[in-house]
Protein backbone atom coordinates (compact mmCIF):
# COMPACT_ATOMS: atom_id res chain seq x y z
CA UNK A 1 0.00 0.00 0.00
CA UNK A 2 3.00 2.32 0.68
CA UNK A 3 4.19 1.95 -2.39
CA UNK A 4 1.31 2.69 -4.13
CA UNK A 5 0.91 5.92 -1.91
CA UNK A 6 4.67 6.75 -2.88
CA UNK A 7 4.25 6.24 -6.99
CA UNK A 8 1.29 8.05 -6.69
CA UNK A 9 3.05 11.05 -4.69
CA UNK A 10 5.92 10.78 -7.37
CA UNK A 11 3.51 12.18 -10.37
CA UNK A 12 2.57 15.48 -8.41
CA UNK A 13 4.50 18.69 -9.74
CA UNK A 14 4.86 19.49 -6.17
CA UNK A 15 6.99 16.41 -5.83
CA UNK A 16 8.89 16.70 -8.67
CA UNK A 17 10.06 20.79 -7.22
CA UNK A 18 10.98 19.27 -3.70
CA UNK A 19 12.97 16.73 -4.83
CA UNK A 20 14.89 18.77 -7.86
CA UNK A 21 15.72 21.33 -5.38
CA UNK A 22 17.18 19.08 -2.77
CA UNK A 23 20.48 20.67 -1.78
CA UNK A 24 22.99 17.81 -2.40
CA UNK A 25 26.32 17.65 -0.73
CA UNK A 26 28.23 16.80 -3.85
CA UNK A 27 26.10 18.45 -6.32
CA UNK A 28 25.81 22.25 -4.70
CA UNK A 29 24.32 25.06 -6.93
CA UNK A 30 27.04 27.73 -7.87
CA UNK A 31 26.25 31.45 -7.72
CA UNK A 32 28.30 34.26 -8.12
CA UNK A 33 26.18 37.08 -6.75
CA UNK A 34 26.34 40.35 -8.21
CA UNK A 35 25.99 43.57 -5.45
CA UNK A 36 25.23 46.05 -8.18
CA UNK A 37 21.74 44.14 -9.05
CA UNK A 38 20.17 43.45 -5.78
CA UNK A 39 16.57 43.77 -6.37
CA UNK A 40 15.42 46.36 -4.30
CA UNK A 41 13.46 44.88 -0.91
CA UNK A 42 10.17 47.30 -1.26
CA UNK A 43 8.10 48.95 -3.88
CA UNK A 44 6.35 52.66 -3.58
CA UNK A 45 3.21 53.41 -5.19
CA UNK A 46 2.05 56.94 -6.45
CA UNK A 47 -0.76 57.92 -5.52
CA UNK A 48 -2.83 59.79 -2.50
CA UNK A 49 -0.85 58.93 0.78
CA UNK A 50 -2.25 58.27 4.10
CA UNK A 51 0.40 57.98 7.11
CA UNK A 52 -0.61 55.84 10.03
CA UNK A 53 -0.06 56.50 13.68
CA UNK A 54 3.08 55.22 15.12
CA UNK A 55 2.93 51.54 16.66
CA UNK A 56 2.83 51.45 20.51
CA UNK A 57 5.29 49.53 21.95
CA UNK A 58 4.21 49.15 25.32
CA UNK A 59 1.81 47.28 27.24
CA UNK A 60 -1.05 44.98 26.14
CA UNK A 61 -1.29 41.49 25.93
CA UNK A 62 1.88 39.25 26.80
CA UNK A 63 3.37 37.32 23.99
CA UNK A 64 2.94 33.77 25.60
CA UNK A 65 -0.85 34.71 25.91
CA UNK A 66 -1.28 36.15 22.37
CA UNK A 67 0.40 32.21 21.62
CA UNK A 68 -2.48 30.89 24.14
CA UNK A 69 -5.58 32.95 22.76
CA UNK A 70 -4.38 32.58 19.01
CA UNK A 71 -7.08 31.14 16.72
CA UNK A 72 -9.09 31.42 13.19
CA UNK A 73 -11.44 33.75 13.71
CA UNK A 74 -14.61 33.83 10.53
CA UNK A 75 -17.45 36.30 11.95
CA UNK A 76 -17.16 39.79 12.08
CA UNK A 77 -18.72 42.43 13.53
CA UNK A 78 -19.52 45.29 11.43
CA UNK A 79 -18.15 47.72 13.92
CA UNK A 80 -14.91 49.65 12.40
CA UNK A 81 -11.53 49.02 13.12
CA UNK A 82 -9.81 52.50 14.61
CA UNK A 83 -6.97 54.11 12.20
CA UNK A 84 -4.96 53.67 14.88
CA UNK A 85 -5.34 49.96 15.60
CA UNK A 86 -4.86 50.17 11.94
CA UNK A 87 -1.70 50.79 12.18
CA UNK A 88 -0.82 49.10 14.98
CA UNK A 89 -1.63 45.58 13.08
CA UNK A 90 0.49 46.32 9.66
CA UNK A 91 2.76 47.41 11.54
CA UNK A 92 3.03 44.27 13.69
CA UNK A 93 2.34 42.16 10.95
CA UNK A 94 4.89 43.49 8.51
CA UNK A 95 6.32 46.60 9.55
CA UNK A 96 10.09 48.18 10.02
CA UNK A 97 12.06 47.76 13.09
CA UNK A 98 14.93 49.32 12.00
CA UNK A 99 17.39 50.44 9.17
CA UNK A 100 20.46 49.98 7.72
CA UNK A 101 22.65 50.22 4.28
CA UNK A 102 22.25 54.21 4.26
CA UNK A 103 18.59 54.16 5.48
CA UNK A 104 17.56 52.95 2.44
CA UNK A 105 16.93 48.96 3.88
CA UNK A 106 14.14 48.11 6.32
CA UNK A 107 14.58 45.14 8.71
CA UNK A 108 11.15 43.96 9.66
CA UNK A 109 8.95 42.57 12.19
CA UNK A 110 8.81 39.32 10.15
CA UNK A 111 12.23 37.65 9.26
CA UNK A 112 12.97 37.13 5.99
CA UNK A 113 15.61 34.40 4.18
CA UNK A 114 18.84 36.44 2.99
CA UNK A 115 17.61 39.77 4.06
CA UNK A 116 15.19 39.62 0.81
CA UNK A 117 11.70 40.71 1.74
CA UNK A 118 10.07 39.49 -1.46
CA UNK A 119 6.55 39.79 0.28
CA UNK A 120 4.57 42.99 -0.32
CA UNK A 121 1.35 43.87 1.51
CA UNK A 122 -1.93 45.59 0.05
CA UNK A 123 -5.09 46.25 2.47
CA UNK A 124 -8.35 46.19 1.37
CA UNK A 125 -10.37 48.25 3.39
CA UNK A 126 -14.21 48.45 4.32
CA UNK A 127 -14.45 49.64 7.22
CA UNK A 128 -11.52 51.42 9.26
CA UNK A 129 -12.40 55.20 11.02
CA UNK A 130 -10.82 58.07 8.75
CA UNK A 131 -10.40 55.87 5.68
CA UNK A 132 -12.12 55.71 2.65
CA UNK A 133 -13.10 52.16 1.66
CA UNK A 134 -10.82 51.31 -1.15
CA UNK A 135 -7.58 48.80 -2.15
CA UNK A 136 -4.48 50.18 -0.74
CA UNK A 137 -0.66 49.37 -0.61
CA UNK A 138 0.99 49.19 2.37
CA UNK A 139 4.26 51.65 2.44
CA UNK A 140 6.94 49.87 4.91
CA UNK A 141 9.28 53.03 4.72
CA UNK A 142 6.62 55.70 5.69
CA UNK A 143 4.24 53.25 7.89
CA UNK A 144 1.15 54.07 5.22
CA UNK A 145 -1.16 53.39 2.83
CA UNK A 146 -0.68 54.58 -0.47
CA UNK A 147 -4.42 54.66 -1.98
CA UNK A 148 -4.25 52.61 -5.57
CA UNK A 149 -8.77 51.94 -6.52
CA UNK A 150 -11.40 53.23 -4.40
CA UNK A 151 -14.43 51.54 -3.58
CA UNK A 152 -15.09 48.20 -1.55
CA UNK A 153 -13.71 45.33 -3.11
CA UNK A 154 -15.16 42.57 -0.73
CA UNK A 155 -17.45 41.22 -2.64
CA UNK A 156 -14.85 40.88 -5.45
CA UNK A 157 -12.35 39.38 -3.13
CA UNK A 158 -14.93 36.49 -1.83
CA UNK A 159 -15.64 35.38 -5.16
CA UNK A 160 -11.87 35.32 -5.97
CA UNK A 161 -11.78 33.09 -2.96
CA UNK A 162 -14.21 30.26 -3.82
CA UNK A 163 -16.88 32.16 -1.89
CA UNK A 164 -15.34 32.44 1.06
CA UNK A 165 -18.18 35.57 2.92
CA UNK A 166 -15.95 36.45 5.75
CA UNK A 167 -13.79 38.34 3.17
CA UNK A 168 -17.16 40.55 2.90
CA UNK A 169 -17.58 40.94 5.84
CA UNK A 170 -14.39 41.62 7.48
CA UNK A 171 -13.03 45.32 8.31
CA UNK A 172 -10.06 44.96 6.04
CA UNK A 173 -8.59 42.04 4.15
CA UNK A 174 -4.58 41.81 3.67
CA UNK A 175 -3.26 40.42 0.68
CA UNK A 176 0.80 39.35 -0.30
CA UNK A 177 2.18 38.98 -3.11
CA UNK A 178 5.96 37.98 -3.24
CA UNK A 179 8.09 39.70 -6.18
CA UNK A 180 9.87 36.57 -7.20
CA UNK A 181 13.05 38.10 -8.12
CA UNK A 182 14.43 39.42 -5.18
CA UNK A 183 14.48 35.88 -3.29
CA UNK A 184 15.34 33.91 -7.30
CA UNK A 185 18.74 36.51 -7.08
CA UNK A 186 20.27 35.03 -4.66
CA UNK A 187 18.29 31.16 -3.93
CA UNK A 188 17.71 30.31 -7.73
CA UNK A 189 15.14 27.63 -7.76
CA UNK A 190 15.12 26.67 -4.68
CA UNK A 191 13.99 30.71 -3.49
CA UNK A 192 10.22 29.79 -3.57
CA UNK A 193 10.92 27.22 -0.73
CA UNK A 194 11.70 30.76 0.79
CA UNK A 195 8.94 33.02 -0.06
CA UNK A 196 6.69 30.79 1.53
CA UNK A 197 8.10 30.29 4.78
CA UNK A 198 8.81 34.28 4.49
CA UNK A 199 4.37 34.28 3.65
CA UNK A 200 4.33 32.15 6.99
CA UNK A 201 5.90 34.14 8.77
CA UNK A 202 4.26 37.11 8.19
CA UNK A 203 0.74 35.18 8.40
CA UNK A 204 1.95 34.43 11.70
CA UNK A 205 2.29 38.15 13.00
CA UNK A 206 -1.13 39.16 11.77
CA UNK A 207 -1.78 36.16 14.13
CA UNK A 208 -0.40 37.46 16.86
CA UNK A 209 -1.03 41.19 16.20
CA UNK A 210 -4.72 40.73 15.96
CA UNK A 211 -5.03 38.64 18.57
CA UNK A 212 -3.23 41.44 20.95
CA UNK A 213 -5.47 43.76 19.54
CA UNK A 214 -8.66 41.55 20.40
CA UNK A 215 -9.53 41.20 16.63
CA UNK A 216 -10.48 38.36 15.09
CA UNK A 217 -8.47 36.79 11.67
CA UNK A 218 -7.85 34.12 9.53
CA UNK A 219 -5.68 33.70 6.96
CA UNK A 220 -6.63 32.16 3.08
CA UNK A 221 -4.57 29.81 0.81
CA UNK A 222 -7.63 28.76 -1.15
CA UNK A 223 -8.15 31.67 -3.86
CA UNK A 224 -8.13 31.94 -8.35
CA UNK A 225 -4.57 33.40 -8.84
CA UNK A 226 -5.26 35.36 -11.65
CA UNK A 227 -8.60 37.21 -10.01
CA UNK A 228 -6.60 38.56 -6.98
CA UNK A 229 -3.72 39.52 -8.98
CA UNK A 230 -5.87 41.26 -11.58
CA UNK A 231 -7.71 43.37 -9.01
CA UNK A 232 -4.27 44.39 -7.65
CA UNK A 233 -2.90 45.28 -10.84
CA UNK A 234 0.15 43.05 -10.98
CA UNK A 235 1.07 40.67 -13.44
CA UNK A 236 1.15 37.32 -12.12
CA UNK A 237 4.81 36.46 -13.49
CA UNK A 238 7.02 38.73 -11.44
CA UNK A 239 4.60 39.31 -8.50
CA UNK A 240 1.90 37.60 -7.94
CA UNK A 241 -0.86 36.70 -4.93
CA UNK A 242 1.15 34.06 -2.34
CA UNK A 243 -1.39 34.49 1.11
CA UNK A 244 -4.65 36.56 2.54
CA UNK A 245 -5.84 37.28 5.64
CA UNK A 246 -9.73 38.52 6.74
CA UNK A 247 -9.15 41.10 9.79
CA UNK A 248 -12.17 42.80 12.02
CA UNK A 249 -13.95 42.81 15.18
CA UNK A 250 -15.08 39.77 16.69
CA UNK A 251 -18.55 38.90 17.79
Amino acid sequence: MLNKEVRALETHLGYEYQTATKYQRDAMPSRRLDMSTIPDSYKEHDGPHIPLPKPNMQGGLSLWDALARRKSGRRFSEAPLSLEILGQLLWGTYGATRVAREESFFFRTAPSAGGLFPVEMYVSVHRVSSIEPGLYHYSVPRHGLTLLKEGDFGKELAAASLGQGMLQKSAVNLIWTAVLPRTFWKYGERGIRYIYMDAGHVGQNTYLAATALGLGCCTIGAFFDEEVNQLLGVDGTSETTIYMASVGKSY
